[in-house]
Order: C-alpha cells, then structure tokens, then sequence
C-alpha cells in the first residue's frame, strides 16, 4: 500500500514533539534534582564550645615511707659492751648506738703514738747530721719513710679505736636494736635500724595513661588507713615502667615535724595536676575516622564539615575533658556519624533546641 506523501509529514511531525518534550522533560528533571539536593543539605545539630581551665585529679594507692632508713652495721669486729641508745627512741646524728668493747685497741694507739714520736726524734737528727756532712741522703729518706709509716699506724690505730662506736648517721629514730650487750659482732653484722622521720613519702604507682598527667611539685593530699590526712607535694616520679606492673613510681613528700607517721602505713593519695585548658566535650560527639582515631566533627564558618581527632583527658557527668581542638570550636554534637569531612551541611545551634526553638 503506498503511503501518501501528506501522512508521512504528520507522523515525522508528531515523533519530532514527542522527541521535544522528551527532552526538555529530562534536562528539567536534572536541573530540579540538583537544586533539590541543594535545598535538602543534611541539618546537624551544632554547639559552639569555649576552652576551659581543667586539673586532673589522679588517685594513687600506695604507703607511707621514710626518706631513709639505714641499717647501721660494724665496721670493726668486737663483742658489744653497752647499747646506750633504748630502741624506738629519737637519736641525733653522732649519738652512740652500739659500743663495742675497746680491748687492746687503746693500748694499740699508745704503742702507735710511741712509735710516732720516736721515729719524729729519729727523722729530725738524721737532718740534723746530714746538714753537717755525718749522714746521706739515703739515711735521711730511710728516716722520713719510718715517719711516715709511724703516722699511718697512728691514724690506722685512730680509726679502729674510733670504730668501736658504732653511732646513728642522721638525726631519726633508732627503730630496731639488733643486738644485746655480750653479744659478738662481726665486720658487716648490723647494730640497728635508724629511720629519719622528717619529712616522710607517700610511695605509690600510676598507671601508663596517667603519668604523663603529674609533674614535679604537683600538691597531693594522702589519706592514711590509720585516719590522718596529710598534705604534700610530688618530689619523684620514676622515668621507666616497672616490666612487671607497667607502672611507674610516684613520691609525695610530707612533712612529719612532729614525728607521728610511722613507716608503711597503707594510703591513698590523690595529685592534683596543674590547670591547663581543656575542652569539655558531650559523650554523644565522639566518633572515629576511618583509621579508627577518636575525634569530633566540627564546622567552619561555612558549615563545612572536618574530622579532628582528640586526646581524652579525664571525665565527669557532663561529658570528656580532651585536648587537640584550639579555641572556641563548632563541634557537631548531633548528626556526626552521618557527615564525611568536606561535606557542606545546615547546622542548627543546640541551645536553641534545648530553649525550644524551631530550626
């Protein structure tokens, strides 16, 4: 059938409409998605958090400690003839502990200070004769070389004598007597214990994570088993772990003036560390980046969006004390996890919800 010239003008007519409309359907139907998108911009809720001076308050478990307690032992052997210091009693530096029967010794240091004296008269003439011809030089070097050995013997003499005493090396407490009057001592076998009791420790262990919290000369207050509480401050924190516990050494330093605190008392001490400023941050902020770091999302000033990891401090009821975010900070308290960094985002103040208001 042979179609008409008239017809075949109308159907490319109508399939050239068809075409039009179909077109502009699909160019108006993109430009509407994008300006859509643009419009339905993802709402986060938003506060607008300022640093604030934070402290940590870290708490330790420990006991308390003299600064030194020295076993006094002897240096000379000998049997003890009298102990003049009564165990548990305060003693000065210098004051007698133990003593030790003298024996021969005195009668050593005579024969010692003779021979001294002697060998002086011998060294004397022996210069004497020499300047006038009737000596050598060699007689008169054999003449000071038994001076010499004269003055060794007497102050060897000296010091033995002398080491029968066994005396307290500071000024403490003669905590333990650990011998009776009779008894025989040995070179190294200890007399007694003296303890200084001012100022006193408070020895304890900190965890890895909070070490890095205290420094020298932060205030402390301990708390004894006994019922005292005491003040001081941090005077030693150890430079390496213990390989055992991963834990380091922590002093506090108080003074004990009146000489109540007793050695290794059961405490607990809680440091107080020096302010910083800190921000305190809801709990409901955090999230982590794809590397799996803790951080928060915050906006600039054109509500873009950014990751910034954090470094938790310390926390109370209100949230997380972190580090890592300067100044005043538009964190993303709402929404977070549902933002990517660079995303363009409407943000809505969260003091305005709490008040009621309408975003």
């Amino acid at each position: 059938m042979k179609v008409s010239q008239s017809v075949k003008f109308a159907a490319l007519f109508v399939a050239l409409v068809f075409l039009y409309f179909l077109a502009r359907g699909m160019f108006s139907g993109n430009g509407d998605a994008a300006a859509e998108a643009e419009r339905a911009r993802f709402i986060v809720v938003a506060d607008t958090l300022e640093p604030q001076e934070w402290r940590a308050e870290i708490v330790v478990r420990g006991r308390t400690a003299s600064v030194r307690k020295v076993v006094v032992r002897a240096e000379t052997a000998g049997a003890v003839s009298e102990t003049p210091a009564r165990e548990g009693s305060p003693v000065k530096q210098g004051d007698v502990l133990c003593q030790i029967a003298v024996d021969a010794r005195r009668a050593q240091r005579a024969e010692a200070r003779a021979s001294l004296n002697k060998a002086k008269l011998d060294h004397d003439a022996a210069v004497k004769l020499s300047a006038d011809g009737f000596r050598s030089e060699t007689a008169v070097a054999a003449a000071k070389a038994a001076l010499d050995l004269a003055i060794a013997n007497l102050e060897r003499a000296d010091i033995e004598l002398q080491k029968t005493s066994i005396a307290a090396p500071f000024d403490g407490i003669f905590d333990v007597r650990a011998v009776e009057a009779g008894d025989f001592l040995k070179v190294g076998d200890p007399c007694g214990t003296v303890i200084q009791q001012n100022p006193f420790l408070v020895v304890g262990a900190v965890a890895e994570k909070d070490v890095a919290k205290i420094s020298l000369g932060d205030r402390g207050i301990a708390r004894l088993a006994t019922g005292e509480e005491i003040e001081g401050e941090v005077s030693f924190i150890a430079a390496a772990a213990d390989p055992a516990t991963r834990t380091f050494g922590v002093e506090l330093t108080v003074p004990n003036e009146d000489g109540l605190l007793r050695d290794g008392v059961t405490a607990e001490f809680t440091v107080f560390a020096q302010n910083r400023l800190a921000h305190l941050i809801p709990r409901s902020a955090f999230t982590l980046n794809d590397q799996g770091v803790l951080g928060v999302r915050t906006l600039d000033p054109e509500n873009k969006a950014s990751f910034n990891p954090v470094k938790p401090l310390g926390e109370t009821a209100e949230g997380m004390w972190v580090s890592g975010l300067e100044g005043a900070a538009r964190v993303i308290v709402r929404g977070q996890d549902f933002v990517s960094a660079g995303q363009m985002v409407d943000a809505v103040d969260d003091a305005a919800l709490d008040e009621g208001g309408v975003p």
